[in-house]
């Protein structure tokens, strides 16, 4: 299923040699974890000339944990001393957990906080008992133009999901705000994935499915749901919305591989009221952003973890794991391997499937992203927990 990235271009009428993405830095974006501030999960967003940087302990949603917020005036130089983020939202029961990130600004100016909280959470050592059913609420904060702080309301478990783990997503051209979401509808079913639609600046929303649910053939534990989980969302010209859907368990498992799992691929043509059918793709993988980039030649720019096989994509160290950036020239249906990162900015191989987590593509320019994302490296001897980035620019010198 691997194809030649000259194949699928010359194919769908690019030129026989597309613009190359290069890799113009790649550092350290932040680090407090001497300060008590572990930083392996996050988001960042732009607003009122600063950036917004929120972030917590990588995890799977594991109880006692909440969001901190650290703010830049000159794009990630340096940064102000740590803090946590909408004090508000805590009720200080020991047992849930929050994620929030900022995202926007819309159209209109409106800095949203999207995100969950469980009082379900994952306890140590009762993981596999835990991660089966995660009730929670859907929260979205909306901070307008000279507000002096986030509107907040939450959606009680049940609204659009029973579970409902929501990312940032996209904001159309039109002004449509499209938000991820995923989740059991009910207790003991199988995990959906959709997206959460607002027209009136995030004021109010409804679910769109993307990946519905699938039977329980598809377990490999009777207890344990699989499905659609996190997607990977992009907007073409013209309006039509494509989303990578990660594929858990037998749903999507490479026979070859069965700790790896192909994404899938849907598409809309009404902004996403409306999708087509989940079908698998050649790109392999998990720990990707909510949202990709469509670049100024129409492909779309994706990354990555590197999966369990060694023999997939190739490495220059057999020992690799690290983060893969694929693009694709058919609005998403194959892809190929643009780079591969299998070492951090200090020259360290990573050498662990987790050292890279979900990361998202912040925009410098029309030509210029940053990916953002989170290192985790615990173990023994270790316990890393920090921000890196990885600058990109878009065609040749």
């Amino acid at each position: 299923m691997r194809f030649s990235c000259l194949l699928v271009a010359a194919g769908l009428g690019f030129s026989a040699a597309p613009e190359p993405v290069r890799i113009t830095g790649f550092s350290v974006f932040f680090d407090a974890q001497a300060k008590g501030f572990p930083s392996s999960a996050g988001t960042v967003a732009r607003w009122n000339g600063k950036l917004l940087h929120v972030f917590q302990k990588a995890s799977d949603a594991a109880a006692g944990l909440r969001p901190s917020i650290s703010e830049s005036n000159d794009d990630g130089r340096t940064w102000t001393e740590p803090k946590p983020w909408m004090t508000e939202v805590f009720t200080g029961d020991p047992r849930e957990f929050i994620g929030l990130s900022p995202f926007g600004p819309t159209r209109k100016g409106t800095l949203l906080a999207v995100g969950f909280r469980t009082r379900r959470a994952i306890r140590e050592g009762k993981y596999k008992e835990d991660v089966r059913w995660r009730p929670g609420e859907f929260l979205i904060g909306r901070m307008t133009k000279g507000a002096p702080k986030f509107e907040l309301k939450s959606h009680e478990s049940g609204t659009f999901l029973g579970e409902q783990f929501p990312a940032p997503g996209l904001i159309l051209a039109g002004g449509r705000i499209v938000v991820t979401v995923w989740g059991a509808a009910r207790q003991g079913e199988n995990w959906q994935a959709g997206v959460l639609l607002s027209d009136d600046d995030g004021v109010t929303w409804r679910y769109r499915p993307v990946g519905p649910p699938v039977d329980n053939s598809f377990r490999d534990d009777p207890e344990m749901p699989v499905g659609f989980n996190e997607q990977t969302l992009f907007e073409l010209p013209g309006g039509r919305l494509i989303s990578l859907l990660r594929a858990r368990a037998k749903l999507g498992r490479l026979a070859e591989s069965p700790r790896d799992t192909w994404y899938f691929r849907a598409e809309s043509n009404d902004r996403g009221e409306t999708w087509s059918k989940p079908e698998a793709t050649n790109l392999a993988g998990t720990g990707a952003p909510s949202a990709g980039i469509t670049l100024p030649d129409g492909s779309l720019l994706t990354a990555s973890r590197i999966p369990y096989s060694r023999s997939l994509y190739k490495l220059a160290d057999p020992n690799a794991f690290g983060l893969q950036l694929a693009r694709s020239f058919d609005r998403g249906k194959t892809w190929s391997t643009e780079h591969i990162l299998e070492k951090g900015p200090d020259g360290r191989l990573f050498d662990n499937h987790y050292n890279a987590m979900n990361g998202q593509f912040l925009r410098l320019s029309r030509a210029d992203w940053l990916y953002v994302f989170g290192k985790f490296r615990q173990n023994t001897k270790e316990n890393v927990h920090r921000t890196l980035a990885v600058r990109l620019a878009f065609g040749k010198r």
